[in-house]
């Protein structure tokens, strides 16, 4: 299966998705900020994509330090010049301050509904595993490569870099860095991994490290009226009310 691209005018987004790992491109005037550029080869489909519909990276930030949500990035930062913003929990992985947790493969294992929602990209799967050697963590090694020091921090309810109006929203569960960014005016949740799909529905990911933490983050976002729902994973949801049909 090659580079799904679709285009959401209405709300000045572009995903990009190949099998189950979506990135996505928030326009703003004449430039992008591009998030969780999670596959080695995201620098180039970054580059067709604006080949065609113009501006440049002036961001690039990820949702949490996981490699499949960060193993294109440093390949993109050093092509296009942008500035990288990671959760500043991520940062303190990076600097050695914290140590990164990731759900157990028994908590993998329950999220198969999502990995089965879209059919399977072998070249995707491929960058996946490449991608665990390049940057980001998720296994026993925690974080790997130095390639993402100096990437500036994400604080919850800051401003997202980059583009007017986003905010940033701690939402730890699925990991302790796990990150969220927020469009009131376009009622729009790009929810990383905290936040899955299948089935067309909305799905608080059952893949955590912090149950409790997870039932609080979906306390508060339950709050949130979100009508656009993109996900790390799965397809994306539109309805008035992504939470009143959730999985």
């Amino acid at each position: 299966m090659s580079l799904i691209v679709e285009h959401y005018g209405d709300i000045g987004i572009t995903r990009l998705s190949r099998w189950i790992f979506n990135c996505y491109l928030i326009h703003g005037d004449r430039s992008c900020v591009v998030v969780d550029p999670g596959l080695p080869g995201s620098r180039d489909d970054v580059a067709g994509v604006l080949s065609v519909l113009g501006g440049t990276v002036t961001a690039v930030v990820a949702t949490h330090g996981h490699s499949d949500h960060v193993a294109g990035a440093p390949a993109l930062v050093g092509e296009s010049g942008a500035a990288l913003h990671l959760p500043a929990v991520t940062v303190g992985y990076l600097d050695g301050s914290q140590q990164p947790r990731t759900p157990s493969l028994s908590k993998v294992a329950q999220i198969w509904p999502t990995l089965l929602s879209q059919p399977l990209d072998t070249a995707a799967l491929i960058g996946f595993v490449r991608g665990a050697q390049i940057a980001g963590y998720g296994g026993a090694k925690g974080m790997v490569g130095q390639a993402l020091r100096g990437a500036r921090p994400l604080v919850d309810g800051q401003p997202l870099p980059g583009v007017p109006g986003w905010e940033i929203l701690s939402v730890p569960g699925h990991t302790d860095d796990s990150t969220a960014f927020w469009h009131a005016q376009s009622a729009t949740l790009i929810s990383g991994d905290a936040v899955l799909s299948a089935g067309d529905r909305a799905w608080f990911t059952p893949e955590t490290v912090d149950d409790g933490a997870a039932a609080r983050t979906e306390g508060r976002l339950r709050e949130l009226p979100v009508e656009h729902l993109l996900p790390g994973h799965g397809l994306p949801v539109h309805s008035r009310d992504v939470w009143v049909d959730r999985r």
